[in-house]
């Protein structure tokens, strides 16, 4: 008896759903990543894996994934929800503060990896087309499993994190005009090609035009109206209507719909409620991008792993070992020490999702031959499946290489980096200086904490936390922490005198940067209550929260962000 297509959703649903309550969790305690979890699952379960039995064993066709479209409609969601999650992310001020990293660490990554691959390619017979595509697609690394490592061990704050996440977001900001270069490649216009890339590039101004005119005057009012008089359930409706209404405008001109939203995603990023929304998204996109990876894993070809098996290997070491080595070279180019520097090497040098979205769009094209795109499927599939090995790994070769040089850049170091600019200074480092610094290194927000107490110096450590050791009533430390140029300064210490002297010793530093004092009553501190840009907070009022949104409101988040950001971490 044929199944009806609403039954066979509903059961590729629930296989979803039993692997991501069941079987995910159980990875997850042996330290495997989800992603790796989905592309296994998808294998085993796949048409080329217990699926091939199911003539001999009847009864493994309740148990596996015969049929794969639907779960490929269902991917390109994720795809489409990344995005929107990236372009929400990347705000005008992250992106100027980060300029210099992004824009040139990351863009020289993407060139120069992407002309070295494609140059391979195109010597092992492929056309220029191909090539081109091949080479952008595998200089781009995996944000899923990166970013997820970086907020996992509160590397973000590292300088190894800062490096490896400028690379990331330049990576995630080419893969919308990478998409858009997959269509231009497509129409095969010839002679005409200029003409149809004009009106190409007309109908993306349309689109970005009419997202941006809906997002002002509908969108944004429609949120804060929600906001107010709706219910949480409202919220949630129209954050996923974004997402789909700005993928279906650049869907209806052609153009991607993963570019739509990204562009939606934008238009949110300054929002106060641009942190409520992520939260929100972020379980659906990791969702439906387990759903990417598990319908990838159920295409792969075991046979063709076994007929293949050295040149796949080659394959993989080789673009390993050439994308890790520009990257730690141009690292060093741009003066990282050697420690972060390896780090970087050894976190980014794996294909990525873009990769496939990009490969598997090449195919459908008809851009890349059938069986080469199976091929750099399993090679970025088996980079990736390598990577949970070497994110241990590069943390460890970092350090040793730290502690080798002796340098004073990397998080282990005895100073401060020199070139602190809009970071967070946070003096004491006991139960809510620690609080503190752990939300800030999970936001991503740059942090520095100086204490005198060595235990609690090795628990910072221990934690990828940036302490340091030194007298905070000391001027020369103040300086050494650059409060000057500092978002603003969190002061956690117990001794009423010292508080003093530091306010005193920063004043003379810096008239102009935010204190932010925690002290256990507020009258010990009255005199300073009224003082220019000192916020008291008395610790029975939840203090470690109250110090941590106020400081997330001096490196340039509002109010609403604060709190739903230390709010979410709590």
């Amino acid at each position: 008896m044929k199944e009806s297509p609403l039954l066979e959703i509903f059961m590729h649903a629930s296989f979803f759903l039993a692997i991501a309550a069941l079987v995910i969790p159980l990875l997850k305690r042996f330290k495997i990543p989800p992603v790796l979890g989905y592309l296994m699952a998808g294998i085993i379960l796949g048409p080329q894996g217990l699926g091939e039995f199911t003539q001999d064993f009847p009864i493994l066709e309740y148990v596996t994934l015969q049929d794969s479209e639907n779960l490929q409609l269902l991917s390109e969601l994720g795809i489409v929800f990344l995005l929107f999650v990236i372009g929400l992310e990347v705000t005008p001020q992250k992106l100027w503060q980060m300029r210099g990293m992004v824009f040139g660490l990351g863009a020289a990554q993407v060139i120069i990896s992407s002309t070295v691959i494609g140059g391979i390619a195109y010597l092992w017979g492929n056309s220029i087309q191909a090539s081109i595509l091949l080479g952008l697609g595998l200089s781009l690394s995996s944000t899923a499993i990166i970013t997820q490592w970086l907020h996992e061990k509160k590397l973000f704050n590292t300088r190894a994190g800062q490096t490896s996440f400028s690379i990331l977001l330049f990576q995630d900001l080419a893969v919308i005009p990478i998409l858009l270069l997959i269509t231009v490649f497509a129409s095969n216009m010839g002679d005409g090609l200029i003409g149809y890339i004009s009106v190409l590039l007309f109908k993306m101004a349309l689109a970005i035009a009419a997202i941006v005119i809906i997002g002002k005057f509908f969108v944004r009012p429609m949120f804060s109206f929600s906001k107010k008089y709706g219910g949480s359930e409202v919220f949630i409706a129209l954050s996923l209507l974004v997402i789909l209404v700005s993928a279906s405008i650049a869907g209806m001109v052609g153009l991607s719909l993963a570019l739509g939203a990204f562009i939606g995603g934008l238009l949110l990023a300054e929002t106060q409620y641009s942190h409520e929304i992520s939260s929100i998204i972020v379980p659906f996109k990791s969702m439906l991008l387990g759903i990417f990876f598990m319908a990838f894993g159920m295409s792969i070809d075991m046979q063709f792993i076994m007929e293949e098996t050295f040149l796949l290997m080659f394959s993989v070491i080789g673009l390993l070992s050439i994308k890790g080595a520009i990257i730690y070279l141009l690292c060093r180019l741009w003066r990282i020490p050697k420690a972060v520097a390896s780090e970087s090497a050894l976190l980014l040098p794996q294909a990525g999702e873009f990769g496939l979205l990009v490969v598997g769009s090449a195919i459908t094209f008809g851009l890349l031959d059938n069986n080469i795109g199976q091929f750099m499927f399993l090679t970025i599939g088996l980079t990736m499946f390598l990577t949970p090995l070497m994110t241990p790994l590069s943390q460890k070769v970092g350090f040793l290489l730290q502690k080798k040089d002796n340098t004073a850049t990397y998080t282990d170091s005895s100073q401060p980096e020199n070139d602190l600019t809009d970071h967070v200074v946070i003096l004491g480092y006991g139960r809510m200086g620690q609080t503190v610094a752990e939300i800030l290194a999970t936001e991503g927000i740059k942090n520095i904490t100086f204490e005198n107490d060595v235990s609690c110096i090795n628990q910072g450590r221990n934690k990828n936390i940036p302490v340091y050791f030194g007298d905070v009533t000391k001027k020369s430390i103040l300086k050494a922490a650059k409060v000057e140029s500092a978002s603003s300064v969190i002061i956690t210490i117990d001794n009423v005198a010292s508080i003093k002297e530091i306010i005193k010793n920063i004043r003379d530093i810096s008239e102009d940067v935010p204190l932010i004092i925690r002290t256990h009553k507020i009258t010990d501190l009255d005199d300073l209550s009224s003082k220019f840009k000192i916020y008291i907070v008395p610790e029975y009022l939840s203090a470690s929260r109250i110090l941590a949104e106020k400081s997330l409101e001096y490196a340039g988040y509002s109010t609403d962000e604060a709190h739903t950001i230390v709010k979410n971490e709590s």
